[in-house]
């Protein structure tokens, strides 16, 4: 333990010197160039920043629900929002966070690529698409990390690994502006009607460039051409019905011999596909134009009707589409088809408690959530906020961890882990420093997740995600007839991988020593991490736990763990400062590198 000790203080030491990384130079940034300020001045995500109230203790009943259900509906617990939801309900908070103004990203990442010296409307400099996207990065961070919005900006997030699009596609390479709108748009709908969000992801040019929807044209034998059936499929298949019909609980329907019953076929692909032809970008003046501009990235995609299939076409449930009628009739007519499809409610409200609450919910809970997308109460189906609502509120959301201890819960996806673990300790970026001296506002930096994590905010390997929702890792969870879709992005490397981004989280982001500047074009920074709380009851071993217990695990750390986990720490002797933190960062990186933190209950 002694050599340990020494082991970790040489690490402390050595980072210190070296300022934690970065463009070099002294520990403390650099206040930034001597040149006068742009006259734009950007638009700054900034970390909170003000003391922490006092957290209750571990055991406090109240405390753990705040903890859990925020754990569920943002991108973390902090401090300050578990005290503050003690004094609220549930529902009161719920709808606060419905009513607070949309962080969006579009105009933030807008002024950070001015600010970096370009032109955020000219898409002539294609070489240029890696450091826009690097503040792309650094905005969709910033915005989970400080953003007010916090349940829009979980329910977008959830909603972006069901309508996947990918910058791993060469077709998005260069959108960083046309990828922040297409999340911005995901989080506008994320509370209003699935109807007018099917139409929005439909109508936006990243889907349509991303499932080949943009230049989809009618049949033409003389040019041998057909309509492409890439985006008719992947809408019916994983973004509204699935595969096979469902009862509303989202068990499979049978048909009289027990087979399952599959929601379309191959002519009913090819209807669809003739229904997305004649679409184009939204500022394209002709359909054969290829100069496409900056507006392009963001306008609904439009019509050209000389290059619509305007025949008939049958659609879901035998229902026809007359012809004659133009892109637009065709259109809404195709998506009120799949929308009121009576599997769209199971089949949407399952991945969404799969994403926000657990993997495995049981088929009533699946059944009150179908039910309130189906009608709201009010007679409305597709109501998001209402299901938004019934997710989280419902029975089993709220008692699921005692009452099926056994089967609630999911592993947390690694980017959620990280944002757990930052907003738990009050997260600040760093500058970065370009070649000409420019240093910038502090930048959460975090491009290079996928390396470490094997995710990447829309950098899933395809249309597919990072992993499905019926996923089960082989073993216990097979035979038991379960499914865990997070383990299928679990490998011997990302697990390595992330601890060690949980180890320099604890170890290297202490905010009393402050990084240099990091080079402007790399793709992961150093970041800033508060544990003035934690280094003020550090010297009580039992205390420290019990702050951590609550903040990073819901008040949910065994007995065994809590007990192992004290004795450990107090073979540390809390006799200087330096010590003080050492027992601060290992009770920070145990805790967070646990099995306990890695699910989510």
């Amino acid at each position: 333990m002694i050599a340990r000790l020494f082991l970790i203080l040489a690490l402390i030491g050595l980072i210190s010197a070296c300022g934690g990384g970065g463009g070099g130079g002294s520990g403390t940034p650099d206040p930034g160039p001597t040149d006068p300020p742009p006259a734009h001045i950007p638009i700054v995500l900034e970390p909170d920043t003000a003391p922490d109230p006092v957290l209750p203790a571990a055991d406090d009943a109240d405390a753990q629900e705040a903890a859990r259900f925020l754990t569920q509906a943002t991108f973390g617990p902090t401090t300050k929002e578990i005290v503050r939801l003690m004094d609220m309900t549930l529902e009161d908070w719920i709808d606060e966070q419905m009513t607070l103004p949309q962080t969006r990203q579009l105009t933030f990442l807008d002024d950070r690529i001015r600010e970096i010296g370009f032109d955020p409307f000219n898409e002539e400099d294609f070489d240029e698409f890696y450091p826009k996207e690097l503040q792309r990065s650094d905005v969709w961070w910033e915005t989970v990390l400080f953003g007010r919005d916090q349940l829009r900006q979980r329910v977008a997030f959830a909603l972006s690994e069901i309508f996947v699009i990918s910058t791993l596609s060469d077709t998005l390479f260069n959108d960083s502006r046309g990828v922040a709108n297409y999340h911005d748009m995901l989080a506008e709908h994320a509370f209003g009607n699935f109807r007018e969000l099917l139409e929005a992801v439909t109508l936006n040019p990243m889907m349509g460039e991303y499932l080949s929807m943009v230049r989809n044209e009618k049949a033409d034998a003389v040019r041998n051409i057909r309509p492409d059936e890439n985006y008719a499929r992947e809408l019916m298949q994983l973004f509204s019905i699935g595969l096979i019909e469902l009862n509303n609980d989202g068990t499979p329907r049978l048909d009289q011999e027990s087979n399952t019953i599959p929601t379309y076929d191959q002519e009913i692909i090819k209807a669809f596909a003739r229904v997305f032809t004649g679409w184009m970008y939204g500022d394209a003046p002709t359909w054969y134009w290829f100069d496409e501009g900056a507006a392009s990235e963001v306008l609904p995609m439009k019509a050209f009707a000389d290059f619509h299939d305007n025949g008939e076409k049958t659609l879901l449930n035998n229902q026809v589409l007359p012809a004659g009628q133009t892109p637009e009739q065709d259109l809404a007519g195709a998506l009120d088809n799949i929308f009121n499809h009576p599997n769209v409610g199971p089949f949407i409200g399952k991945q969404l408690i799969q994403r926000l609450v657990t993997s495995n919910p049981s088929s009533d809970y699946v059944a009150r959530v179908a039910s309130v997308f189906n009608d709201n109460g009010s007679g409305e189906r597709g109501d998001m906020a209402a299901v938004i609502r019934a997710i989280l509120l419902d029975t089993e959301a709220r008692h699921g961890h005692t009452e099926q201890s056994d089967t609630f819960g999911k592993l947390k996806e690694p980017l959620l882990k990280l944002t757990a673990l930052w907003r738990a300790f009050r997260i600040r970026g760093v500058p970065a420093e370009d070649e000409d001296g420019f240093v910038s506002p502090s930048r959460v930096r975090y491009f290079g997740s996928f390396r470490e994590t094997g995710q990447r905010p829309y950098g899933a390997p395809s249309v597919f995600n990072f992993f499905r929702p019926d996923f089960s890792q082989t073993g216990p969870i097979t035979s038991g007839g379960y499914v865990s879709p997070e383990f299928q992005n679990l490998t011997e490397n990302y697990i390595t991988a992330t601890t060690n981004r949980l180890f320099l989280s604890a170890y290297i982001s202490d905010l009393d020593n402050p990084p240099d500047n990091f080079d402007a074009l790399w793709d992961t920074g150093p970041i800033q991490l508060n544990f003035s709380e934690e280094k003020a009851i550090a010297a009580d071993a039992t205390a420290l736990v019990d702050r951590l217990n609550l903040l990073l695990l819901g008040g949910q750390m065994s007995a065994a763990m809590e007990n192992t986990l004290v004795a450990h720490l107090e073979n540390i002797p809390p006799d200087s400062a330096e010590l003080i933190a050492v027992r601060v960062y290992e009770a920070v990186y145990l805790t967070a590198s646990s099995p306990a933190f890695a699910v989510q209950r």
